[in-house]
C-alpha cells in the first residue's frame, strides 16, 4: 500500500524567553570570526559553478587586515538547531545523499524534474528526488554538500553564541551560503538556511531582526519565520521582475497570522549606485530601531558589487564601508552570516571594507 508524505503545516509555539543582559555585554570593536574550516569539500566544478573556495580565501587574505578580529574555533551542535527551522525530512534526504555518494564523493545530482502538479508522493530513487526538494536547476547535491552544510551551520552558531557571551560583533564566515533555503526546500546553492538558524538560537534570549543586504531576495528566513512576530525580516534586493528567485520578493509579502507586519521586502532597481542602496538600508534600519530587537543578524551578501556575475549593481569598496558604518549606528549585538559575492578579484576588499566601517562606530 503506498504511504504519501502528507506533511502539515509547521506551527511554531514559542519558547519561554532565556533573559540575556545585553546591557552588561561587553561592547568590544574585536570581530569574533569563525570560519567554516571544511568548507572546501564542496567544491562544484561543473557548468562553471560560482560558488567556489575561493570565495573564502579571497575573504580572509583581507580581513586578516581589518584590527580587531580574532578567529574562533567552530563547536559541533546537534541537529536538532537545524530541525527547528528545517523539514526533517528534507534533512534526512540530505543526509541519505551524502551516506549514498560515500563512495563516488564527486558526483552531484542536478534536479531536472519538479512535482509541480502533485507532491503526494516522494520519488523513491534518490538523483529524482532532488527535484522534490529544491527549487532550481542549478544547486547540486551530493554526497559533500551535505557535509559542508551542517559545518556552515556550526560555525554560525558558534559565532551567534559570542553575541550571548558579551562579544558585540561576531562573522560567520561560511559556504555554502544559506538565505534561500526554506523550511523544505533547498535552491540558490544553499541548503541550510545558516541566519534562520541562528535566529532561532538567538531567540531563546530576546528578538531577533536578519537584515538581509545581499542582490538576492531572502526567501528562506522569509518563509520560515513569515507567521512569526519575534524574528524581524528585511530583505533588500534586486526586483523579481528580474532577480532571482523570481517568484517572492514582492512589497505586499508583510508576513501571516502572528507575524503580519514582521517581514519587509524593499525590491530595488536593475541598475543602482551605491548611495541610492545605502539609502534602501538606511530605510531598513530605521524599520529596525522601532522594532528594536535584542540582537541583529545581517545576511552579508557582496553580490550587490560592481561587475558580479550574479547581479547588476555597482557597489564599490567605499559603498561597502558606508553600508557597515550605517549598520554600525545601530549599536546591537550583531551576527554577520556570509551569503553571496562572487567576483573574487573584489570580494575580499569589499569584505573588508564592510568591516572597518562596521568596527568604526
Amino acid at each position: 500500500r503506498e504511504n504519501p508524505v502528507k506533511l502539515r503545516d509547521f506551527k511554531y509555539i514559542k519558547a519561554a524567553i532565556e533573559p540575556v543582559h545585553v546591557a552588561t555585554l561587553a561592547l568590544s570593536r574585536k570581530l569574533s570570526v569563525c570560519l567554516n574550516e571544511k568548507h572546501d569539500i564542496h567544491h562544484v566544478r561543473e557548468r562553471g559553478y560560482v560558488e567556489a573556495p575561493v570565495r573564502i580565501s579571497a575573504i580572509m587574505k583581507e580581513l586578516g587586515k581589518v584590527d580587531g578580529v580574532g578567529l574562533i574555533d567552530a563547536r559541533n551542535f546537534s541537529p536538532r538547531h537545524i530541525l527547528a527551522v528545517h523539514s526533517s525530512h528534507m534533512f534526512h534526504y540530505m543526509e541519505a545523499i551524502a551516506k549514498a555518494g560515500e563512495s563516488s564523493p564527486k558526483t552531484s545530482f542536478y534536479p531536472y524534474v519538479f512535482p509541480i502538479r502533485n507532491r503526494s508522493k516522494e520519488p523513491s530513487e534518490l538523483a529524482v528526488r532532488a527535484g522534490y526538494y529544491c527549487i532550481d536547476t542549478f544547486t547540486p547535491i551530493n554526497a559533500s554538500a551535505f557535509h559542508a552544510a551542517v559545518g556552515a551551520v556550526n560555525s554560525t552558531i558558534t559565532a551567534a553564541s559570542q553575541l550571548l557571551l558579551g562579544d558585540h560583533y561576531a562573522y560567520a564566515l561560511v559556504r555554502p551560503p544559506g538565505h534561500h533555503a526554506e523550511r523544505q526546500f533547498f535552491g540558490g546553492f544553499c541548503y541550510f538556511n545558516n541566519n534562520a538558524v541562528a535566529a532561532h538560537y538567538l531567540s531563546r534570549h530576546g528578538t531577533v531582526a536578519i537584515l538581509d543586504i545581499d542582490y538576492h531576495h531572502g526567501n528562506g528566513q522569509q518563509q520560515i519565520f513569515y507567521r512569526r512576530d519575534d524574528v524581524l525580516t528585511i530583505s533588500i534586493h534586486g526586483h523579481p521582475d528580474f532577480a532571482y528567485p523570481y517568484f517572492c520578493g514582492f512589497e505586499s509579502e508583510q508576513g501571516a497570522g502572528d507575524g503580519k507586519g514582521f517581514n519587509y521586502n524593499i525590491p530595488l532597481a536593475e541598475h543602482l549606485t551605491g548611495p541610492e542602496h545605502l539609502a534602501a538600508v538606511e530605510r531598513a534600519l530605521g524599520i529596525i530601531r522601532d522594532f528594536n530587537p535584542t540582537f541583529l543578524i545581517v545576511a552579508c551578501g557582496f553580490d550587490t558589487a560592481a561587475n558580479d556575475p550574479t547581479g547588476t549593481w555597482s557597489n564599490r569598496a567605499k559603498d561597502f564601508h558606508g553600508l557597515g558604518l550605517a549598520v554600525s549606528r545601530l549599536k546591537k549585538p550583531t551576527l554577520v552570516v556570509q551569503e553571496g559575492g562572487y567576483r573574487t578579484t573584489s570580494l575580499g576588499t569589499n569584505s573588508a571594507a564592510f568591516f572597518t566601517g562596521l568596527l568604526s562606530w
